[in-house]
């Protein structure tokens, strides 16, 4: 396969490790309004994560695929595994119910950390295919790295859901704790919506 046609492809898996990023806060904001869980700090610092180990993606889509990007997205995502980590072990003793409704058994940040794990060994493993990087390209010629148009219609689909949830999360976020810290066990809205 040639340089070109890698470099479109790792584009498009860009695009939709995006699209699940977003996906995923997307739940877990329907999970806080339609189930009234309002995310706790933990909660919110890996819903953080997530947006940052995407905007390493959006970069990748939008820019040249640079190890850079893979960089940031890789670091956010040991972020986010240590956040979730850290609230798992927080419920880890007898009796302690967890924090939110289970969902397929397992609650959502048991589920974030298996997903940042799983990211850190895709995002490790993508970064090693040397045909993607290119070293210097005009904007004209970088544009046409998606010439097809379902292919830049995907990238632009993809920045659009990524960048609702991240307005979404960044507004609730705010209606939940205001300007000052975030409650530990928050159970209702600072401000009303």
């Amino acid at each position: 396969m040639n340089r070109e046609r890698v470099i479109f492809w790792v584009k498009i898996l860009n695009a939709l490790d995006l699209i699940a990023i977003a996906l995923v806060l997307l739940i877990a904001f329907a999970m806080q309004l339609l189930m009234s869980e309002l995310p706790c700090p933990l909660c919110l610092l890996q819903r953080i994560g997530l947006i940052a180990i995407g905007f390493g993606f959006l970069l990748n889509v939008r820019y040249h695929i640079r190890t850079s990007h893979y960089a940031l997205s890789l670091l956010a995502a040991v972020f986010t595994a240590f956040a979730s980590m850290r609230q798992i072990l927080l419920h880890i003793a007898p009796g302690d119910g967890g924090y939110g409704s289970p969902i397929f058994g397992l609650h959502m940040y048991t589920w974030v950390f298996i997903m940042a794990m799983l990211a850190i060994i895709y995002i490790a493993t993508v970064m090693s295919w040397p045909a993607q990087y290119v070293l210097s390209k005009t904007h004209s010629e970088e544009r046409d790295e998606l010439r097809t148009p379902w292919a830049r219609n995907l990238c632009h689909i993809a920045f659009a859901v990524f960048f609702i949830a991240t307005l979404a999360n960044t507004f609730s976020t705010f209606k939940e704790c205001g300007l000052k810290e975030c409650p530990d066990n928050p159970t209702t809205y600072v401000h009303s919506i």
